[in-house]
């Protein structure tokens, strides 16, 4: 903590500011704080489980066939680094020779096409989802590659980058990292084509929707058969596309999809058209070559790493080649991992104690809906609804993955990662026309993270998150209720943020709110966007209020919930006192002292740029402000910074 600094001026700083002072961000990571601790944490685990499996295994078995086999085989060949630099670019010829033979929309629907299942690129990104209108079904969800689907999207973190000139350093050192690429992969005329590539990333830029205007749910759900989506943008071969994919021909046309954004991918495959094909070409072979960069040579991923770790996130030093192998390991065998790290490092009582206090957080939230002053009865029973239908799952899930069809082959890294991404994709391929698998997650056991599935009303909490400094066993449950209590709060809230409430009990997307709550809803809502609009991060760099809305509305319904649940937990008595600190001021540093982290300038500028979270600092000030009781916790008196008059506190869940 940071005594000089008042509570009521800077909380964060007040909560953490000694520990920022002295924290030294690792030379290979763009932040630091509990979370990247944790994510260390877990990689050294998962090193620690991987080289145990190689010791166990028979390196000659060129193809193994058991589950372990192949998770050594497939981290083992990655550490081979004298074997995949001696292949140089040699790997990438196959797919570069594909690229080379584009030369219309057929062909070029091909390589699009491959990019689900492969190391390929398609500017689109597509998916299988749960149908909005219908949560027991799957569906193809389309997407203008910001958020789904594998290899999708442009190069650049986002559109900001493209055009504007306050960011005009980043993406000429983009255009050099274009060049750079494809000159390595043998590509002609590299720096000339890396010109006409960012010119046309910046041509698709100015017509894709800004993320802050992709957050209504209602209007990104736009079912439509293949057919229409053929109408919509003829420019491109979508029926090529998706049977590259490997989606079933047949009733092809009449197959629906999810066009998230009509407009903006309407005017994507017109710029797409309008481009020369060895440009097109250019471009395809550079993002193949980005993707690729991990599974390549030395000099490929040196120069991937330049630019998106050091140009981009202000990253001094690329991360071990082991911890480059665990991540590779986890993109194609995740939950294989997963389900050793659980045996090892997740016991029985952790998701017996988690799975008590979701409870307790559950009956904090039912008790502020039942007395919430802004919403109207019918709107509020339905809210209670949907509370009660909660799912909760806790640690890992209820069935594992098959890894019986993946053929890992030792010493081929880039065809394991190609045959890896082919497989996940077949997975979810695998998922249409099947009902819903409540037992499937979307994040590992090893994630140190949580999620809200709206459409299939859950939240979900890996193991890796499941420990201090979120979660103490052992320690203070003040302190345990500001942490993990906190973020379990946080994915509930998520349930009714301004994405989350749109969805109801049984996860359907509709209108299911009155006007009158609807109209208090958004009124809240906005001026909670205002107070984050206020908040500057670096000079002249404010945090966005719209795009970071879900968040923000969950990082207040989340300390709200977790103080509600430690003071239930006292059944009205006033808690104790421990090392000077009453209860309530146990649970405020709590939250605070588990987003205590350190950006590098950089990468903070494209945390606020690009990310729905809001920085830390924000996540901890603009929720406590909105709190009473943190008031009288902490003795905030009028004339500092933090204060607000009591009724322009923001009171949402």
């Amino acid at each position: 903590m940071d005594r000089a600094v008042m509570p009521g001026n800077n909380f964060f700083d007040y909560a953490n500011g000694t520990y920022l002072k002295k924290l030294q961000i690792p030379a290979d990571m763009s932040s630091y704080g509990p979370f990247r601790i944790l994510y260390q944490l877990s990689q050294a685990r998962q090193r620690l489980l991987l080289d145990e499996a190689v010791g166990k295994t028979d390196s000659a078995v060129e193809e193994p066939t058991d589950e372990l086999g192949k998770l050594a085989a497939y981290y083992a060949s990655f550490m081979n680094v004298a074997h995949v630099n001696q292949l140089g670019n040699t790997p990438l010829q196959p797919d570069l020779a594909a690229i080379h033979k584009v030369h219309d929309p057929a062909s070029l629907a091909q390589v699009f096409g491959q990019a689900g299942r492969s190391l390929m690129y398609s500017p689109f990104a597509l998916g299988i989802e749960q149908d909005q209108a219908d949560p027991s079904r799957y569906m193809l969800v389309l997407d203008q590659g910001m958020s789904i689907g594998v290899n999708g999207g442009l190069g650049l973190p986002d559109i900001s980058y493209y055009t504007d000139p306050k960011l005009a350093a980043k993406k000429k050192a983009y255009e050099a990292y274009v060049a750079r690429m494809l000159g390595l992969s043998g590509w002609a005329a590299p720096a000339e084509n890396a010109r006409a590539v960012v010119d046309l990333e910046t041509a698709l830029a100015k017509v894709e929707l800004p993320r802050d205007q992709t957050r209504d749910p209602l209007q990104t759900f736009n079912p439509m058969p293949v057919s229409k989506l053929a109408q919509l943008a003829p420019q491109v071969d979508w029926k090529g596309m998706l049977l590259a994919l490997g989606v079933p021909q047949a009733g092809l046309e009449d197959r629906v999809i999810n066009v998230r954004e009509p407009k903006a991918i309407a005017a994507m495959a017109k710029v797409i058209s309008g481009a020369d094909w060895p440009v097109v070409q250019a471009w395809l072979a550079f993002h193949l070559a980005d993707n690729a960069a991990p599974y390549l040579s030395d000099d490929f991923s040196q120069a991937a790493f330049d630019f998106n770790g050091r140009t981009l996130n202000g990253i001094a030093q690329q991360p071990a080649r082991w911890k480059r192998g665990v991540n590779a390991t986890n993109q194609a065998m995740g939950w294989a991992l997963g389900r050793i790290y659980v045996a090892h490092y997740f016991p029985p009582e952790a998701q017996k104690r988690i799975t008590g206090l979701v409870g307790e957080l559950k009956a904090a939230f039912h008790q502020r809906l039942e007395h919430n002053q802004w919403m109207d009865a019918p709107t509020r029973q339905a809210a209670l609804q949907k509370l009660d239908h909660f799912a909760i799952q806790v640690g890992y899930p209820k069935k594992w993955w098959d890894y019986g069809p993946l053929v890992v082959r030792e010493n081929d890294v880039y065809g394991n990662a190609v045959r890896g991404a082919a497989f996940n994709w077949a997975h979810d391929l695998s998922r249409l026309d099947k009902p819903v698998d409540r037992d499937e997650w979307s994040m590992t056991p090893q994630t140190v993270n949580a999620y809200n599935d709206p459409t299939m009303n859950e939240i979900v909490f890996p193991a890796a998150i499941l420990q201090p400094p979120f979660f103490d066993p052992k320690g203070d449950m003040a302190v345990n209720y500001g942490g993990i209590g906190g973020v379990i709060g946080h994915e509930m809230s998520h349930g009714f943020d301004d994405q989350g409430r749109h969805y109801d009990a049984n996860g359907r997307l509709h209108d299911w709110w009155t006007k009158r709550s609807t109209e208090a809803f958004d009124k809240l809502a906005a001026r909670l966007g205002a107070q984050y609009d206020k908040v500057e991060v670096l000079p002249g760099l404010h945090v966005n209020g719209k795009m970071t809305m879900g968040e923000n509305i969950a990082d207040l319904g989340g300390l709200n919930l977790g103080l509600q649940a430690y003071r239930n937990s006292q059944h009205g008595r006033s808690g104790p006192v421990v090392h000077g600190w009453t209860g309530d001021q146990r649970v405020f540093l709590g939250w605070a002292q588990v987003w205590r982290e350190k950006y590098r300038p950089d990468a903070l500028r494209r945390l606020v740029l690009s990310n729905e979270h809001a920085p830390p600092v924000a996540r901890v000030n603009m929720p406590a402000h909105n709190i009473d009781a943190w008031y009288e916790a902490f003795q905030v008196t009028p004339g500092q910074t933090l204060y607000l008059p009591p009724a322009q506190r923001v009171k949402i869940w």
